[in-house]
């Protein structure tokens, strides 16, 4: 594996961590973490959501890379997703596929709290050059890093 110099990784709490509203998580990332052409994003659940949002966001330009992690496109039926913003609105496909050079979305086929189903859609919308879809088997909703994340990271900062 290369190493990068100069590479910042940025991890910090979120503000409103119970319901993780868009109208506070986007401008917190836009804002205060700050995106640019040099970014890769990675959204793990509820921050998949919002690292999608941020894909078709016409106030943020090109990223370098997005990574979805264990995403849903809708509120599985539950209010406190409802509430969280992200799905009250249709997806705009076509813009997120542009709002990064490569976008990867990694989902376990067992995961217990959002159905490979909901990655399955999103990947069959999100089909194109800059998209990869990996599913992995006896995996559930990523709780802990594996090593085939940390190789798209690699491979996005050096490609």
């Amino acid at each position: 594996m290369q190493k990068k110099s100069h590479v910042e990784c940025i991890l910090r709490d979120f503000p409103d961590p119970k319901r993780c509203r868009e109208s506070i998580w986007v401008p917190f990332l836009k804002d205060e973490i700050g995106l640019d052409e040099n970014t890769i994003i990675i959204g793990h659940s509820s921050g998949a959501a919002c690292a999608m949002r941020i894909l078709e966001n016409d106030d943020i330009g090109k990223l370098r890379g997005a990574i979805l992690v264990a995403a849903a496109y809708t509120d599985l039926g539950i209010e406190s997703e409802r509430q969280s913003e992200y799905f009250n609105r249709p997806w705009n496909w076509d813009k997120m596929k542009k709002g990064a050079e490569k976008i990867h979305c990694f989902h376990g086929v067992d995961d217990h709290l959002i159905p490979v189903q909901e990655a399955r859609y999103i990947a069959e919308k999100m089909n194109s050059d800059n998209f990869h879809y990996t599913e992995l088997k006896g995996v559930s909703h990523f709780f802990e890093p594996w090593q085939d994340l940390l190789d798209v990271v690699n491979d996005m900062l050096y490609d």
